[in-house]
């Protein structure tokens, strides 16, 4: 089982990549701030649906979040 600490380093790193603060990513992903902060935070794990917004409001496709994830649990 994947640990939500570490999905949430992984989407935090995507974030930070392109230089986008939790609150305007949660607001394109339309999701709530606090809700959104609890994932990268690793309080709550993210469903697939929210794991495709993220995806979306970082414009990038959603297999690069799950391949990242893959990867740093192979690290």
């Amino acid at each position: 089982m994947v640990e939500a600490v570490l999905v949430g380093q992984v989407i935090r790193r995507f974030r930070k990549s392109k230089g986008l603060s939790q609150e305007v990513l949660s607001g394109l992903a339309n999701l709530d701030r606090t809700h959104y902060s609890k994932i990268e935070r690793g309080l709550r794990s993210p469903t697939v649906d929210t794991v495709l917004k993220i995806a979306h409001a970082l414009e990038i496709p959603p297999h690069e979040i799950i391949e990242a994830i893959e990867k740093a649990l192979e690290e």
